[in-house]
């Protein structure tokens, strides 16, 4: 099973939306069976991938009490910690997301709430002497080792953070993959990203090091749930970039403005300097780190948000019509070849459906 977190700490680049999306290829072009976690306390992906009316069901109960609940969500799985123990709940069912072809692990506002004790979770680190810092700090990881077997590929979408929240999610993770809008914030977000990065996986894999050493007896009995080493800093998939509406010359045709050319032309060097230290090994070149762009949608993403089903999926029934249909044709065609690349970049490029 492998895991791949959608990260990027500026906000209003699309992750969400990729997300979803690149979880239904992959489930149905390569026929895999595939889950998302939503790790945004504004669970959009959630929302997005249930539909409102289950979502709403979902998250409900847990503002009022007296509802039933019928499906979990990832804050279960702080349930024995709330009793005062560091053990993570692990019986947390995903839930199938039938036109996504993928299943997933409910997001929930309430995950903000423990953004702090995360937090404070990870300072203890430093104490040889707390298990409980370990092993809350690998909740996510704890969650993954318990759907092992059960899924080939795990897409984990995350806010837009350098918090304690997403520092455990990439903890847990294989890969990511970092969705770009075509500005200037971008380029200072891929520096944020790399210092972030190099402050605490370092860390991390010193503080292990040292527990395993000096607590040989507790490690045998809490290693199992537990990250060895940070895998991310070898993880680095590649970007996409978020297209904007081009001009057009007398001629019909497409020119980017020069301002934009110039941002472009600047994420080859920035991508290379700041985040070249931790790709993928396999991966040689800026063209494989450089996974395509993600066409303009225009109105069809409100309508793919609307009726809760993936942009490949939506058909005349949804809504779909005149224009549309070239212009999910465009998407579905683009994020085929962004697919293939991320396949291809984490080795699994084999078997298409």
């Amino acid at each position: 099973m492998k895991t791949i977190a959608i990260f990027n700490n500026k906000g209003g680049v699309g992750k969400t939306t990729f997300c979803a999306n690149l979880a239904t290829h992959v489930a149905l072009n390569y026929d895999k069976k595939v889950l998302v976690i939503d790790l945004d306390p504004q669970a959009n992906i959630t929302h997005y991938m249930l539909g409102d009316e289950l979502a709403s069901k979902v998250i409900a109960p847990y503002y009022d009490s007296d509802l039933d609940k019928e499906y979990g969500t990832v804050v279960d799985a702080f349930d024995d910690y709330e009793l005062g123990s560091s053990e993570i709940n692990t019986k947390i069912t995903p839930v199938v997301c039938e036109r996504f072809g993928a299943s997933i692990i409910a997001g929930n506002p309430f995950l903000a709430s423990f953004e702090d004790i995360l937090s404070k979770k990870w300072n203890e680190l430093s104490n040889p002497d707390n298990v409980s810092g370990i092993r809350i700090s690998n909740w996510i990881n704890t969650l993954l080792k318990q759907q092992d077997g059960n899924f080939d590929y795990v897409f984990i979408d995350l806010s837009p953070s350098l918090g304690a929240i997403n520092r455990t999610a990439l903890l847990a993770s294989d890969y990511f993959i970092s969705p770009m809008s075509c500005d200037i914030f971008s380029l200072v977000a891929i520096k944020n990203i790399r210092q972030w990065f190099d402050g605490w996986v370092s860390y991390y894999n010193e503080r292990i090091v040292r527990f395993k050493e000096e607590k040989p007896t507790v490690w045998k009995k809490i290693g199992s749930g537990v990250k060895e080493e940070v895998s991310i800093d070898s993880g680095f998939l590649g970007y996409t970039l978020q297209s904007y509406i081009s001009r057009k010359d007398a001629q019909g045709n497409v020119r980017t403005t020069q301002a934009y050319q110039r941002i472009i032309d600047n994420f080859e060097p920035e991508v290379q300097q700041n985040m070249g230290g931790y790709k993928k090994p396999s991966i040689h070149s800026h063209l494989e780190l450089n996974l395509g762009e993600i066409p303009h949608m225009f109105g069809i993403l409100a309508l793919s948000q609307y009726v809760g089903a993936p942009i490949a999926n939506l058909n005349s029934s949804d809504g779909m019509a005149g224009s549309q249909y070239a212009q999910a044709k465009n998407y579905i065609k683009a994020f085929d070849v962004i697919t293939e690349k991320v396949m291809r970049n984490i080795g699994g490029v084999a078997n298409v459906a």
